[in-house]
């Protein structure tokens, strides 16, 4: 009897190393194929980020080329054109008013400051656009419509008719102003849509919602598209370039 129990025992004990066995030979071979599951990843992982880096090349060069492409053009222009017009260098956010070859004035600028996006995962592209333009129109004591992005942008939900702030049109542009700084709240603020002054006393329309206008922030990126000056050179701008005078962008 004891003997018998010996032998189903032992009988048992090698069976069992025998599943083990093959169950790490099982195992070994998963591990083979996982290991080149994950050599194969990393293969495709760093294909990917070298063709994300080269579209990043691409587009850098892209950019330049384009830059080189304007400034080319600026030369030309001020050979060709013999009256006042406007050069804007969004990289280096600097302006120039220029007559022909001749420098008339410079200063520091605010220009686009590209893809932006809110906490709710809305993107916009507020780059100011490069290119040949021209003065549409100018005006003054501006006023800035809020758009419906104003709001989003700051996670806000865009206000109903009702929620609008008005300021009263029977005041003067300068009392507006006063009131809009004196007279409300900073949240009854935030729901003007026609805000007074803070465009500056001048507008300059370049088309396309794109406007030179005074603001901070002059020397970066900084605007949704816009150009901001400060108060001196927009005046100067403004009574110095005529509608239909080229501006170059670039």
């Amino acid at each position: 009897m004891l003997l018998a129990c010996l032998a189903g025992s032992l009988a048992a004990c090698i069976d069992l190393g025998r599943r083990l066995g093959s169950e790490r030979e099982e195992l070994r071979a998963r591990m083979t194929l996982a290991d080149a599951a994950i050599a194969r990843c990393d293969t495709l992982a760093a294909a990917n980020g070298a063709l994300v880096a080269q579209v990043d090349s691409l587009r850098i060069y892209r950019e330049e080329a384009l830059s080189a492409r304007y400034r080319a053009e600026a030369d030309s222009m001020a050979v060709s054109y013999p009256d006042y017009y406007l050069v804007i260098d969004t990289g280096q956010n600097r302006f120039q008013l220029r007559r022909g070859d001749l420098l008339v004035r410079s200063g520091y600028c605010g220009t686009g400051k590209g893809w932006t996006a809110n906490d709710l995962g809305n993107a916009w592209d507020f780059s100011t656009p490069r290119g040949l333009r021209s003065v549409q129109g100018t005006g003054e004591n501006p006023y800035w419509y809020r758009p419906e992005w104003y709001w989003l942008e700051q996670n806000m939900r865009p206000p109903t008719p009702e929620q609008l702030v008005v300021i009263p049109e029977s005041l003067s542009y300068t009392e507006q102003i006063t009131y809009y700084n004196d007279s409300l709240t900073a949240s009854e603020r935030v729901y003007v849509a026609r805000v007074p002054g803070v465009l500056g006393s001048y507008k300059i329309d370049l088309g396309g919602g794109v406007l030179l206008h005074y603001g901070t922030g002059r020397g970066s990126n900084v605007s949704h598209g816009c150009i901001r000056l400060s108060s001196a050179d927009l005046e100067a701008l403004f009574r110095t370039l005529p509608v239909g005078a080229p501006v170059l962008i670039y």
